[in-house]
């Protein structure tokens, strides 16, 4: 594997090439100040970009109004969907989904066996999140607004701590930082197979083309 970046970074987000980071850098007077750069897979270059460039790719092209609504958008994940919503969703388990103008039309609390989702996923037609303390991932419906599937939990050891959900390729990859591993559920015939295992905790992947890219405690690396 081959390092990118170290640990410094507050939040990470996936556009056509690469990835874009705000990273946290102090300041001589000692306050902390964000910077915001892209990484591209296939070059290997760094750009400094933008904070506009980032909530767009984040958020969609409503971001301003989007934002406007949010006290945080920094440890929030979103998911855009194909009709330019946009679903938020905190590591509380506070979801809101927001029209193609940024306003929020639907708010509520994601939990399943009273322990709240993490991350999301859209597959197409639904979202899928990770439900870290109960060792499981959930399929929740947009348009019914109810979990239809549950995969994991109890007393099933196919998860270990999921934290976070990435869906390519037909198939959703769910990073676990109890196990070390990402696991990967085929959505078609729902067969969870070992995908990568790493010597310490995973908390996210990413894939571009032939490019992939985790995030471990350590660091970013391409694989």
């Amino acid at each position: 594997m081959k390092k990118i970046l170290n640990v410094n970074i507050i939040d990470i987000v996936p556009f056509s090439k690469g990835l874009i980071f705000i990273r946290r850098d102090e300041q001589p007077d000692g306050t902390n100040k964000a910077s915001f750069f892209s990484y591209d897979a296939f070059s290997g270059e760094f750009t400094s970009v933008t904070k506009g460039v980032y909530l767009l790719n984040k958020f969609g092209m409503a971001y301003e109004q989007l934002t406007s609504r949010l006290s945080d958008f920094v440890t929030c994940e979103a998911v855009k969907l194909p009709n330019h919503h946009t679903i938020v969703i905190y590591p509380t388990g506070e979801m809101g989904q927001f029209d193609e103008n940024g306003r929020l039309s639907k708010m509520g609390d994601l939990y399943y066996s009273n322990a709240p989702a993490r991350d999301a996923a859209f597959d197409g037609s639904s979202i899928w999140c990770a439900v870290p303390q109960r060792n499981a991932v959930i399929r929740y419906s947009l348009s019914t607004q109810k979990i239809v599937m549950r995969i994991g939990g109890d007393d099933n050891t196919a998860f270990n701590m999921p934290i976070s959900v990435s869906f390519y390729a037909d198939s959703l990859f769910v990073c676990n930082r109890g196990s070390n591993e990402i696991r990967c559920i085929n959505i078609d015939t729902l067969n969870v197979s070992d995908y990568l295992e790493f010597q310490e905790p995973v908390n996210k992947y990413y894939r571009f083309k032939d490019k992939e890219i985790v995030v471990l405690d350590s660091g970013v690396y391409e694989i």
